[in-house]
């Protein structure tokens, strides 16, 4: 049978390899927007390699057999994880990273010398860069009483790296044992979801890492506009979310006065991060960045 055929049955969307090798993306529904494909497509089209990112639509019930076929096929490089398999793919992968092994979540694959697949993380490596810039630097960082709202493969990411590197780290979950579990190994404090306006008072980092305002999740915004108003004035708001680039919360933080970014620069450095792995030694971490920063 054809590469097609064969990958066509595993995944809901369909797609054509015309190319010597390839990547992909695994989520839910890559195909309907992921920024990936044209990230390292671009990086691929640079470095003159025979290569191409394909998005692969696939339910949790077909990743066992879709990571079986990768795993076989010789011309698969690695790529990326959406949601909602950051944390479903943890048991069919053959070895983690130390650090997504200590997150519970993976956002990228490649494959070793041996041909065995490896899960790394780079969602928090992404976001730290992007959130210790916006803050003015480390020293600066390490002066912020953080909060993380939403514990999914990129929230638990982003908190793992934030922990130890601000001067007090809370982080909430709409469920409440998994968000106490992880904070205990992370030395950081469980709040409860929904979160009580007190609780914010102190807050001058706030981290979105919910799916609310996300296009094509739930609408709207974690936070109500009185909850949003008790932040100090030096306070940034940082959202993850780069669809749409200003979601509902950005915007109230705007109207607001206080400085904020979505996850554009933390989507960028995430995919440099995890090319460079996939593709060693193809193009140095600055060109890849080059690269995909003028897409």
């Amino acid at each position: 049978m054809s590469f097609d055929t064969d990958l066509n049955r595993l995944i809901a969307n369909s797609v054509r390899l015309e190319t010597a090798r390839y990547a992909g993306i695994l989520g839910l529904a890559p195909s309907k927007g992921a920024r990936s494909p044209v990230l390292w497509n671009a990086a691929f089209a640079a470095a003159g390699s025979d290569a191409c990112m394909l998005p692969l639509d696939v339910a949790a019930a077909e990743l066992p057999a879709l990571l079986a076929y990768l795993r076989d096929d010789s011309r698969f490089l690695g790529g990326a994880v959406a949601v909602p398999h950051k944390q479903g793919l943890l048991t069919l992968l053959d070895h983690l990273e130390p650090e997504a092994a200590q997150i519970g979540a993976v956002n990228a694959i490649y494959r070793r010398p041996d041909g065995l697949l490896v899960g790394a993380n780079t969602d928090g490596a992404g976001a730290l860069s992007e959130i210790t810039n916006v803050v003015g630097g480390p020293d600066k960082l390490a002066e912020r009483r953080a909060m993380v709202m939403g514990l999914g493969g990129a929230g638990l990411a982003v908190a793992a790296y934030l922990a130890g590197k601000v001067a007090n780290l809370r982080v909430t979950n709409r469920t409440a044992a998994p968000a106490e579990e992880f904070a205990g190994r992370i030395a950081a404090e469980a709040v409860p979801w929904p979160l009580a306006t007190a609780r914010l008072e102190n807050c001058d980092l706030l981290v979105n890492c919910t799916a609310i305002g996300f296009d094509g999740g739930p609408a709207g915004s974690p936070l109500q506009p009185d909850q949003l108003a008790v932040l100090p004035a030096h306070a940034v708001v940082y959202d993850i979310i780069y669809q749409p680039l200003q979601t509902p919360l950005l915007a109230a933080a705007e109207g607001r006065g206080l400085q904020n970014r979505n996850g554009l620069g933390m989507n960028l450095e995430q995919a440099v991060i995890a090319f460079a792995k996939a593709n060693r030694g193809l193009l140095s971490d600055a060109e890849i960045r080059a690269v995909m920063r003028d897409v």
